[in-house]
């Protein structure tokens, strides 16, 4: 495949009408490999080369989970009737109007159940993109959209960035409306973005937000910390020189163990959102619904109310207890997925990501590394509401990765 049509980003291209002709070359050449569309219209998107606005020019992909009011929704349950009610939803009614084209509806697992679904990696085609949110990593990936929309509950976003080597940008909780979207799990639920760049992520999330993009300027950290998590992952030698880099340029660096328990780390985010989400598909899923998710799903919807409100106060003295500690830094660092994608048996694990989605805070995978030609996302993670200033350091780490060659290769 070739990498070059994915080398640059949107807010760094000069000529938009020759950046969209590239953006569907591909996607006709690889698509039918890539898979990374449920339902796409290439000859529509052609608009793009005459719209108006903030966002033209811009192509998007829209994950299945989220409806449009010009394709339709299935959940990921292909071969089924449509499910989702012909609307846009929020997200895709904003960048209508600013001027950007949907070019399709990006595959996704099945009610965004971490079973694989038909995407594949673009970097190697035997590979997951990751899940639930596959084809809109794998569409940007690619070099078909500029952006893509995905979602959030656990790693949906963040995890299939790092697998596919683009930038995945998981929002402070609430920050972008969900309406439109299926719902999981109320109270973990975030919208998800696909860029090629984390500037390109805060432009196109400010578009929506403002109604006037802004162009982030890279900003270099004064002082991070490295959290050593309490899971298995294929960074730690990398994550060590990036510290030791950084403290050698001069930066403040700290590093230190995770400081709250093991079993809240892996276990918490599950509890909350799979209560939840036991009572969510038992009142509005359609019929048909994975055989795994109802097994998996059947001892929490019989779990007390009173039990889940523990754990939702354990959730809440773990938030305050990370914005106090992340308050002291520019960024908090770790690995964005365990490591590089594995096969497409399955989606991968999202443990990196589930703890930090509970807690409700912003968070950036960056495609830092790369092992044996398969990328890998350095997590950074912050203070809720402060996305903006997270995105400008995520900006300065993403300049700093390996070179664009090597990014792309």
């Amino acid at each position: 495949m070739d990498r070059e049509i994915a080398a640059g980003d949107f807010c760094a291209s000069g000529n938009r009408r020759a950046l969209v002709e590239r953006q569907l070359a591909a996607l006709a050449a690889c698509e039918p490999v890539v898979r990374a569309f449920a339902t796409c219209d290439a000859a529509a998107a052609r608009a793009a080369l005459s719209s108006r606005g903030p966002l033209a020019g811009a192509l998007i992909g829209v994950k299945d989970i989220i409806t449009t009011a010009d394709f339709p929704t299935r959940y990921g349950a292909y071969g089924a009737e449509e499910r989702g009610p012909r609307r846009d939803a929020w997200c895709v009614a904003e960048v209508r109007r600013l001027g950007a084209t949907i070019l399709g509806k990006t595959a996704c697992t099945e009610f965004a159940y971490p079973a694989p679904g038909p995407t594949t990696n673009p970097h190697d085609l035997t590979r997951t993109p990751g899940g639930s949110s596959s084809g809109s990593a794998a569409a940007v990936a690619a070099g078909f959209a500029s952006f893509a929309f995905g979602t959030q509950t656990a790693g949906s976003t963040i995890r299939p960035a790092s697998y596919c080597g683009v930038t995945g940008y998981k929002p402070s909780y609430g920050l972008l409306p969900l309406d439109g979207v299926q719902a999981i799990s109320t109270t973990l639920d975030h919208l998800g973005i696909f860029a090629r760049s984390p500037r390109d992520a805060w432009y196109l999330a400010s578009a929506m937000l403002l109604r006037s993009p802004e162009i982030l300027p890279a900003r270099a950290p004064r002082r991070i910390l490295v959290l050593d998590l309490p899971v298995a992952h294929e960074y730690g030698e990398r994550i060590v020189e990036l510290a030791a880099s950084l403290a050698r340029d001069g930066m403040a660096v700290d590093t230190q163990d995770l400081p709250f328990a093991a079993e809240d780390f892996t276990g918490l985010q599950q509890e909350l959102c799979y209560w939840e989400c036991a009572r969510i598909l038992r009142a509005s899923a359609p019929a048909r619904v994975v055989p795994q998710l109802e097994a998996l799903l059947e001892p929490y919807a019989a779990m007390s109310i009173e039990t889940y409100a523990a754990v939702r106060r354990r959730r809440d003295k773990h938030q305050a207890a990370f914005e106090a500690l992340a308050s002291d830094y520019d960024a908090v660092l770790t690995p964005a997925a365990t490591g590089p994608a594995p096969s497409r048996e399955s989606t991968g694990d999202a443990v990196m990501s589930r703890f930090f989605t509970a807690l409700h805070v912003p968070a950036f995978s960056v495609p830092m590394w790369w092992a044996d030609r398969l990328p890998l996302g350095l997590q950074l993670l912050g203070c809720l509401g402060q996305d903006r200033a997270l995105a400008a350091t995520a900006q300065w780490f993403f300049e700093s990765a390996e070179p664009s060659g090597a990014r792309h290769a």
